[in-house]
């Protein structure tokens, strides 16, 4: 079988899939892109130290000067610099598939995430899927898209992922901040999950 592609970011969802691709004995590499966005040396450590546990090679690309050309005359710090995110990030995934000749490339997506991000919606993943058809033949795969993230939470204490170990926080805190959208709908899937993070593990 050939090696298949996890765009990873260190959260939830792509160290779970990880684990996931792992435990099923799926070929697969890891790739983190870095552009710009504040929390990118918290999520690079999170996803640096599952990949190593889980034995997978990791690869960082550094767009963090993309990031800050885009951040540019613009009166606050955006968390997340580039507008469509996904775009911009599956497009690299899809080139760096090709250059390694890998046929798979995997996102994390959920299914709150198909209803909130344009770059993440069905019909756009439906549309990236045959840009990807007529470059070439990697396949582009999104397992989570039907699921919760509370149910991608209980799929991940199953394979045994620690969470502690992961990274969902916009600000970039050594410690989440407990407050952000994403750190408030960690703390909700946890909670519907059942799943008790460590004492401190939120600033608030």
């Amino acid at each position: 079988m050939s090696v298949g592609v996890l765009l990873a970011s260190g959260g939830v969802e792509s160290v779970t899939l990880l684990a996931q691709l792992v435990d099923a004995g799926e070929p697969v590499q890891a790739l983190f892109v870095d552009y710009g966005q504040r929390a990118a040396a918290q999520e690079l450590a999170a996803i640096e130290g599952n990949a190593a546990r889980l034995g997978v090679e990791l690869v960082r690309l550094d767009l963090a000067r993309v990031g800050d050309a885009f951040r540019a005359g613009q009166e606050r710090k955006h968390h997340v610099p580039l507008p469509h995110r996904n775009l911009v990030v599956l497009s690299l995934g899809l080139s760096f598939a090709a250059n390694i000749g890998a046929k798979r490339l995997y996102l994390g997506a959920n299914a709150a995430d198909t209803r909130e991000h344009a770059a993440a919606s069905h019909a756009f993943l439906a549309q990236f899927r045959l840009i990807a058809g007529l470059l070439g033949d990697v396949e582009l795969r999104a397992p989570f898209v039907g699921l919760t993230k509370t149910e991608v939470v209980a799929r991940g204490i199953a394979l045994g992922v620690d969470y502690a170990t992961t990274y969902s926080c916009l600000l970039g805190y050594p410690a989440h901040c407990g407050r952000c959208p994403q750190c408030a709908k960690r703390r909700e899937a946890f909670h519907e999950a059942g799943y008790a993070e460590p004492a401190g593990f939120y600033r608030a």
